[in-house]
């Protein structure tokens, strides 16, 4: 059967796997590292805050089946604050007090595996931008 019916036939097909192909790739995309799987999910504080001296409340959650909760570190402007936070195999959570005022960077890091190959391990990382404004009536002397 040649002609132009099997023409079309093959061409439907062809653009049918190409569809596929297409919605298989963009399924699994985001699935890969370094974009995920998701590692770190951050419930607060939201990036770009603004927050006054009270500092910030930090809720981070992060699957126990794809991450190492022990690897988590969590950094304010370059200094290492992971122990002023309490850490277990799903998240965690604190409140964070020695922001400067104006900008601060709060730098998020995890290692876990990938679900598809359990002897491949990557890091996941995040960063928010704080802003600290403390009151004008506050005494800096």
């Amino acid at each position: 059967m040649t002609g132009p019916r099997s023409s079309r036939h093959s061409l439907r097909w062809g653009r049918r796997a190409l569809a596929g192909a297409a919605l298989l790739s963009v399924a699994l995309a985001p699935s890969l590292p370094p974009q995920g799987p998701v590692l770190l999910e951050v419930l607060t504080p939201a990036s770009g805050a603004h927050v006054g001296i009270e500092g910030i409340e930090l809720l981070v959650s992060f699957p126990p089946e794809v991450a190492f909760g022990e690897t988590f570190r969590a950094l304010l402007n370059g200094a290492d604050v992971t122990d002023q936070l309490t850490t277990g195999e799903n998240g965690t959570s604190g409140r964070l007090f020695d922001l400067l005022p104006g900008e601060n960077r709060l730098r998020l890091e995890i290692f876990g595996r990938a679900p598809w190959a359990p002897d491949e391990v990557f890091e996941q990382s995040r960063e928010l931008r704080i802003w600290m404004r403390p009151p004008f009536e506050l005494d800096r002397g």
